[in-house]
């Protein structure tokens, strides 16, 4: 009994993971304008319901994000466009002048 269970563990361990895996890739995106832990804040909850987004990292040090994403269901312009959408540049994407405008002072470059 215990063989049989540790081997249904191992068959669906794999093949979720041959699964999961096989689309996954991963985008450094330039945040330039991020400011305060605010910022970091605003762009994770900017793709909480964004289907084909796995994890989103933020580095308001580097100023930098790592977004993890299914290359099947999302791109990267896609993603730049939501963080752009956000109020915040990203890459070469220039911030939404609307969104931005809505930002709280502390999230503002020179706030």
């Amino acid at each position: 009994m215990k063989i049989k269970l540790l081997l249904i563990s191992m068959i669906l361990s794999l093949s979720f993971f041959s699964c999961g895996s096989s689309n996954t890739s991963e985008a450094d995106i330039a945040l330039p304008t991020i400011m305060c832990g605010m910022c970091e804040t605003n762009i994770k909850d900017a793709f909480s319901e964004t289907a084909g987004i796995i994890k989103v990292n933020v580095d308001l040090e580097k100023k930098s994000g790592k977004i993890y994403f299914d290359s099947n269901k999302v791109s990267i312009s896609q993603i730049e466009k939501q963080i752009s959408d956000a109020g915040y540049q990203a890459n070469s994407v220039m911030a939404n002048e609307s969104a931005y405008d809505k930002l709280p002072r502390c999230c503002k470059v020179n706030g």
